[in-house]
């Protein structure tokens, strides 16, 4: 069973405090923010946002970020970098422990271990300041959760239809432990839409990919160079 526990907002130490804003932050603070805010905060990789789809296939989805002021994007881009930072390189050096990290919709963090949170990760964690949500005992490694992620991209490919876009697949904890998520592709102006959005969904469906772990389909559909929309399955 998910053991959910939360550590609470701290004054922060004095090396943690905000960066100064220059032009060129300014601009790599709203790459972050894409990252972070792009697509309701979706699941984000120690390593950056990162989702498995099909080479070639480079689809885009409206970003909140895209309509926030520099002020908004900054305000919630500095605290998840500077978080990231310092909780980041802490996770990494237990491979064995943790499950998966990301912040939720409300730019909060959420770090997921494979049984009991370690205690230098938790250290770590309050050193900077920020509240975080700690789940404990999701069973699996973030190693693990990748490579169940890849496996279905694989398994997929090996016979999806030339005629059909190959969705994006990637771990997604923000839809629930152990969710590996998939987004369908559909040029939404083609008269054939309906019908590949359709086959698409059929063929994810009839997926699996073992306990601990489940395949959950977004709601939205991307299209190349057009925004995210949402559609009944």
């Amino acid at each position: 069973m998910i053991r959910v526990r939360q550590i609470e907002a701290m004054p922060l130490a004095t090396s943690a405090r905000r960066m100064p804003t220059s032009p060129q932050r300014g601009e790599e603070v709203k790459k972050i923010a894409s990252c972070f805010i792009g697509l309701g905060l979706t699941a984000l990789a120690v390593s950056g946002c990162a989702a498995a789809s099909a080479e070639g296939i480079e689809p885009t989805a409206a970003s909140p970020a895209n309509s926030l002021t520099p002020a908004e994007v900054e305000s919630a881009a500095v605290p998840n970098e500077e978080f990231s930072s310092a909780v980041g390189p802490v996770l990494e050096s237990f491979p064995n422990d943790y499950a998966f990290f990301y912040f939720d919709s409300e730019h909060k963090p959420v770090i997921g271990f494979t049984n009991e949170a370690v205690p230098a990760v938790l250290d770590a964690v309050k050193s900077t300041g920020q509240p975080a949500h700690i789940l404990e005992d999701s069973g699996f490694t973030d190693a693990e959760y990748n490579a169940t992620a890849e496996q279905l991209v694989a398994d997929l490919q090996a016979t999806w239809p030339t005629t059909v876009p190959f969705p994006m697949i990637g771990a997604r904890p923000d839809f629930g432990v152990g969710v590996i998520g998939v987004t369908r592709i559909a040029d939404e102006g083609s008269s054939d839409a309906a019908r590949l959005i359709q086959e698409s969904t059929r063929l994810i469906e009839e997926a699996d990919v073992g306990s601990p772990f489940s395949i959950q389909v977004d709601k939205n559909v991307l299209g190349p160079g057009k925004p995210a929309t949402a559609v009944d399955r």
